[in-house]
């Protein structure tokens, strides 16, 4: 038979480093508990995203070159106040795109249709030389705003 082999004994440095490894974990653990809310509601908002990127385009319209943005910029008594942000570029007058939006029956991350409201803006030429919104074409960025209930957990809605 052979002899038992030992393993090398670890060093007092590893040693508190591995103990202070283990004191970390209710701290991680806490950060994801309060987090958990506004991950579920971000994603919630994520979907409605989705959901906005399936709706068909107007006619003579395109996604522009960068991704839609969702934000959820704070809140009141547990109401999520959000906007997504999306690029459009087309060859329709502005208000054409704006009514095609406003008439979408879109779900809001609360699961109700249509309820939110739809902006649109342009900026064409040299800064500072806004163009008519009516007249406009090229790209558009078009604001979709609405509130969703984020619940007592999620911080960003109080």
């Amino acid at each position: 038979m052979s002899a038992p082999q030992h393993e090398p004994a670890r060093s007092p440095r590893a040693r508190r480093i591995g103990c202070l490894a283990w004191a970390m974990v209710p701290f991680v653990l806490l950060g994801a508990i309060v987090m958990a809310p506004a991950w579920y509601n971000d994603h919630r908002l994520a979907l409605m995203v989705e959901r906005i990127q399936d709706y068909p385009l107007p006619a003579g319209a395109e996604f522009g070159s960068f991704a839609p943005q969702a934000e959820t910029s704070g809140g009141d008594s547990g109401d999520c106040w959000y906007t997504i942000r999306v690029p459009i570029s087309t060859d329709r007058p502005v208000h054409e795109v704006l009514s095609h939006y406003r008439q979408a029956r879109i779900e809001d991350p609360d699961g109700e249709a249509g309820d939110f409201s739809v902006r649109a803006w342009t900026l064409v030429g040299e800064p500072g030389d806004r163009t008519d919104e009516s007249t406009a074409t090229g790209p558009v960025i078009i604001d979709v705003d609405g509130t969703y209930s984020g619940g007592i957990l999620d911080g960003r809605c109080w």
